[in-house]
């Protein structure tokens, strides 16, 4: 059975001692715990960092999760027989055409999500079966085969400091190598999310120019990322930054 490594950039010691030191269901699988306190460096350049100290033609999965990623379930047994030429993750973002001209955005893969505190815990996303794809993933959780990231010398883009990373790796292996990502059902709890830091916006317009001749891609808080979308897509997202305009002015 392959090695697992989990990977995670760590500024919160008390919570990652919680849920992964203290948590049996990472049992057999190797914590490397990147000390983020001082330096604050950029997510990317801390997992390009891990990625380079290590042996790449050794058979092993890399899990990159955030320090608040809580797995409720063993993950060692789950994926000991998946593809290893997919990216894998516990939920990820599509958009699907309806009624020919509406473009519908989708969050598959359901996961439980609260605030730190444990506070406005509730279900996100939705049921989807092993190997359904996405086409990109949220950041707290990316699989990929130490195989994989060799092969197609795939790394983070350092320029995204502390979103849209996992979003620009997913697109990145999928332009270069054709790479699918998947959806693989854990029982899991994000102690974070549902909020969009104003330096979002100035990271998803370096990511849409980035791939602005790529085909389109979905994101999980990003109705459209790349370029090339059909016009039912542009149609729907230009509609929709319309309306919220209007609604952020009442």
């Amino acid at each position: 059975m392959d090695d697992v490594i989990a990977i995670s950039v760590v500024r919160d010691k008390g919570i990652y001692a919680r849920l992964f030191n203290d948590n049996p269901n990472w049992k057999d699988c190797r914590l490397e715990a990147i000390d983020n306190t001082g330096r604050n460096d950029h997510i990317g350049v801390c997992y390009n960092r891990f990625i380079e100290s290590i042996d790449l033609t050794k058979s092993a999965w890399l899990v990159f999760c955030h320090e608040d990623w809580e797995l409720k379930e063993p993950v060692k047994r789950r994926l000991a027989d998946i593809d290893k030429a997919s990216l894998w993750g516990v939920i990820g973002a599509v958009t699907i055409r309806r009624y020919g001209f509406y473009a519908q955005w989708k969050l598959l893969g359901e996961i439980e999500e609260s605030s730190k505190d444990g506070a406005n815990a509730h279900r996100l996303g939705e049921k989807a079966a092993e190997g359904t794809q996405v086409d990109t993933f949220d950041c707290q959780a990316l699989i990929v085969h130490a195989s994989l990231i060799k092969s197609l010398d795939l790394r983070f883009d350092e320029n995204l400091s502390f979103d849209l990373y996992v979003e620009d790796f997913c697109i990145a292996a999928s332009e270069k190598g054709g790479v699918v990502s998947r959806i693989l059902p854990l029982e899991c709890r994000h102690w974070s999310g549902g909020n969009v830091l104003p330096r979002y916006k100035i990271q998803e317009e370096y990511l849409n120019n980035k791939w602005r001749s790529a085909k389109p891609y979905t994101g999980g808080s990003s109705l459209l990322l790349g370029g090339r979308a059909p016009w039912w897509w542009r149609f729907t997202v230009a509609a929709k930054k319309l309306l919220r305009g209007i609604m952020e002015r009442k």
